[in-house]
């Protein structure tokens, strides 16, 4: 058995991760479902290196601070605002950590990089539905608590099973 058969995939190129979040939510065929305990997730496909996840947020709903697997095996990912608007916050690291605020309308995509710590949230007034491409396929997101000494982890979400 050839070693590089036991290597884990390696991340795709950000453009690459970027084009196909943007392609895959100009191509949608599956409905998503509104619930208003938590937002709904759902993995709807899986290609070479990658997989992609099709979520939807109703007004005010949102996730952790979060990275995307951090040490063992972290992907890279792109996201894709579909249809709605949601608001990304990006942890700045530094002497004073804070947090960066950017609004995503529909048909923008934003890409973090694999160690990456950020969290989305829905604080407009309608729903939104987005388009997650992670490189590798996402395994786990650890969540972190930030105030004005940095990041604390928090605790370890599997994907598809804790969200």
């Amino acid at each position: 058995m050839s070693s590089s058969l036991l290597l884990p995939p390696a991340s795709l190129a950000t453009e690459r991760l970027e084009a196909l979040a943007a392609f895959y939510a100009a191509n949608l065929s599956l409905s998503p479902r509104f619930t208003k305990g938590s937002r709904w997730a759902r993995r709807v496909l899986a290609g070479p290196g990658h997989e992609a996840w099709l979520l939807a947020w109703l007004p005010g709903q949102g996730t952790d601070l979060h990275d995307h697997g951090g040490a063992g095996r972290p992907s890279a990912a792109a996201v894709a605002v579909v249809s709605g608007e949601l608001t990304e916050f990006t942890v700045q690291p530094g002497d004073f950590p804070g947090l960066q605020r950017k609004r995503l309308a529909a048909g923008e995509v934003s890409v973090v990089d694999d160690r990456t710590v950020h969290g989305m949230r829905n604080l407009s007034d309608a729903p939104a539905v987005s388009l997650h491409v992670y490189s590798p396929g996402l395994e786990a997101m650890r969540t972190y608590l930030l105030d004005e000494t940095g990041l604390a982890p928090s605790k370890i979400l599997r994907a598809g099973e804790d969200w």
